[in-house]
């Protein structure tokens, strides 16, 4: 969120490390309480447009942690109902240009699941229609400026999906 804070998924630690950067320097420095509690094997964490939440992939706890951010201080707090089910083995996550919708890239499910964020609490409700498929594992989801397309990596095929997104 205006590059006043970085985070970083913890794969070995279960976690997610917060830092402040600092504007002059690029310094980082660990935000108090860092790091913060996440699901089993953690490999990706996204934050929303709006720098209010952060959403944290769990490989292995097949889950989204997710997180509000304090503005001040760049600390997380768990969202209520957070971690979130995702398929297997979430790879990565992302969230849209317009901080409406997250994406998650499930390596063993072969899918990408979808959700709607609750714009006050940051919570996630998965998009009507459940996840959908993709090439073999894929591994990582992205989405355009325009919000409009979404492109997944799939590592065992080694090819590119496309997708509209009906926003």
């Amino acid at each position: 969120p205006s590059g006043r804070f970085a985070y970083v998924a913890n794969s070995g630690t279960s976690n997610v490390s917060a830092f402040t950067i600092d504007g002059a320097t690029g310094t980082l420095t660990a935000v108090g309480g860092s790091p913060f509690a996440a699901g089993s094997l953690t490999t990706s964490v996204a934050v929303d447009p709006s720098g209010r939440f952060a959403y944290a992939a769990n490989r292995g706890a097949n889950s989204l942690s997710a997180y509000t951010i304090n503005g001040t201080t760049g600390a997380l707090t768990p969202v209520a109902g957070s971690p979130f089910a995702a398929g297997t083995s979430p790879q990565v996550v992302t969230v849209d240009p317009s901080g409406r919708f997250v994406y998650v890239a499930n390596l063993n499910s072969n899918n990408v699941s979808a959700y709607t964020i609750d714009g006050t609490t940051g919570a996630l409700t998965p998009v009507a229609g459940g996840a959908v498929a993709t090439g073999v594992k894929p591994l990582a989801v992205r989405v355009d400026q325009s919000g409009q397309f979404a492109y997944v990596t799939n590592a065992g095929a080694n090819t590119l999906s496309a997708y509209t997104i009906n926003g």
